[in-house]
């Protein structure tokens, strides 16, 4: 309910409804970068928004991803920046444009010598788009899965390179002439690597005659050329029940795909940031219940102020010290004595802190109940009563 209200006031709706009509529109890191609006909202989202201005900083963590071990945001302490940089990967568009007189060629990573198995939940989804001309762009949705597959393969279990790239081309074929049929085809480059390309289209109309206006008006399109491109990214699978499988193109999805997650992040973290103001203990609550359940080790604990403070309340922790063989103690005594692991667990997450809550009222929210007030020291006339006034009252009779 909190989460509703919040989204309806009128700056985080405008703020979201912004994010949601434009990063679909961003392809770069340095287009993203360059949005303020948008890059303060993503950066809030996550946590972030302290680095909104540390853009050199932030065009690290992007450009190097996380697809090595050895990233820029691999090797930070702060696994907030590995999920941005997940988050906000522009390399999930696979796009290539034309040369002058070349076709425009998209090409994947795997190769499909193998056989997949769509026997299941494995689903590929993705959506190639080929820009025709200076003004017109067309696009397909790819879906292989066990229906979509089901009249076209011999074993589900064992799907071939061969049916799946039949397949394929079977949809876009079936798209229409309103879409991309006629205009890309799928093939294989060497090692049986999925690839698509742009090809020569030509449609004489209703007619079937050469010239003509309206219904008999010639299409034309060259398979190169500056305008001609073609790219491929991963869409929404059909179901949440559907497992995602890689043909060559990954399976993450663009930003835009996950506008959704970001949004609701961007939600939790201003109605976090608002309790905040009024109650720090309310703020921390709601920072451990989205955060807990990531924190595997007790190093996982020290290394997030928030987190720390919350779990050195419900121990009665000291503060660590800041030595080495300190902090190995303290990350040795936070593991001994909290399960971790339940923390994956929601009622078990969320009974931790309801614990941390009412102990951190009982420390910081001790504000005197108004009824102790007629209890107040004799000596102080000007408050409650006093002790003479109560004997006096106790001996009267009611009714």
């Amino acid at each position: 309910a909190a989460l509703a209200r919040k989204a309806a006031s009128p700056q985080i709706a405008r703020d979201t409804a912004y994010f949601a009509a434009h990063i679909g529109n961003v392809t770069s890191v340095d287009g993203f970068l360059a949005d303020k609006r948008l890059f303060s909202y993503a950066t809030k989202a996550f946590g972030l928004e302290d680095m909104t201005y540390a853009k050199a900083f932030m065009r690290k963590v992007l450009t190097e991803g996380v697809s090595s071990s050895t990233s820029f945001a691999n090797r930070l302490a702060d696994d907030r920046y590995v999920k941005f940089a997940k988050a906000f990967d522009f390399t999930r568009v696979v796009s290539a444009n034309a040369a002058a007189t070349n076709t425009a060629q998209v090409t994947g990573k795997t190769s499909l010598l193998s056989t997949f198995d769509f026997s299941g939940t494995n689903e590929a989804s993705f959506l190639i788009t080929s820009q025709l001309d200076a003004t017109t762009t067309k696009s397909a949705k790819i879906v292989l899965n066990k229906t979509t597959l089901a009249s076209r393969v011999q074993d589900p279990s064992k799907v071939t390179a061969t049916e799946l790239l039949s397949a394929i081309n079977a949809q876009i074929a079936s798209s229409g002439a309103d879409h991309l049929a006629g205009k890309v085809q799928a093939g294989f480059e060497a090692g049986a690597v999925l690839a698509f390309q742009t090809t020569a289209y030509a449609d004489l109309g209703a007619d079937g005659a050469l010239g003509g206006n309206g219904i008999n008006a010639d299409t034309v399109y060259d398979s190169g050329g500056p305008n001609r491109s073609v790219s491929i990214r991963n869409v929404a699978l059909s179901a949440s029940s559907q497992t995602a499988i890689d043909l060559g193109f990954g399976t993450g999805l663009p930003p835009d795909q996950q506008a959704k997650s970001v949004t609701a992040a961007y939600l939790r973290q201003s109605l976090e940031t608002e309790a905040g103001t009024d109650d720090t203990g309310v703020r921390l609550a709601l920072y451990f219940s989205r955060m807990g359940a990531s924190a595997k080790t007790g190093y996982a604990i020290l290394g997030d102020a928030a987190l720390y403070q919350v779990v050195q309340t419900v121990l009665g922790l000291p503060a660590a010290g800041t030595s080495s063989d300190a902090l190995a103690r303290q990350a040795a005594t936070i593991e001994k004595r909290v399960d971790l692991k339940s923390f994956s667990d929601p009622t078990k997450l969320d009974a931790f802190v309801k614990r941390f809550a009412a102990i951190w009222d009982a420390q910081n929210n001790t504000a005197s109940n108004p009824v102790l007030g007629l209890f107040a020291d004799a000596s102080d006339a000007s408050d409650g009563l006093d002790a003479a006034v109560l004997a006096n009252v106790q001996t009267k009779r009611v009714g």
